[in-house]
């Protein structure tokens, strides 16, 4: 076989698989709104801690979806859980008040759960 044959049925064999390969991805492409669509995540909850730093009284503020229970897990520095509290929707769209003046000063996560699951983490700084 020619070097100028075997060059011909190569590009040959390559159009064909590149023009499967474009049908797929075109195909693919129109496919993916509608998969986007339904990966979307829920709107989360958007918590806010101020003040931060803080001296023992934190207010907690929770837009959150209604109907949906939620929980703040405080873990130290190393990881180490040191209070869950449940919230209240009814309070923490308005504010609600944290004592946290009987842990010891040093920095904090605060997450976010809802049916144990981490919707969102703050960090927080606490001077007590």
């Amino acid at each position: 076989m020619k070097l100028s044959t075997l060059v011909v049925l190569l590009a040959l064999l390559v159009g064909q698989q590149l023009s499967g390969v474009a049908a797929a991805v075109t195909a693919r492409k129109d496919s993916l709104p509608a998969v986007a669509a339904r990966q979307q995540p829920e709107l989360a909850a958007s918590m806010q801690l101020y003040p931060n730093p803080a001296r023992g009284m934190v207010m907690l503020t929770l837009q959150q979806q209604p109907g949906q229970d939620y929980k703040l897990r405080i873990s130290n520095i190393i990881g180490r859980e040191v209070r869950v509290l449940p919230l209240r929707a009814e309070l923490t769209a308005a504010g609600q008040p944290l004592n946290l003046s009987d842990l010891p000063a040093g920095m904090y996560m605060c997450s976010l759960l809802q049916n144990e699951k981490v919707m969102g983490t703050k960090r927080l700084v606490l001077q007590n």
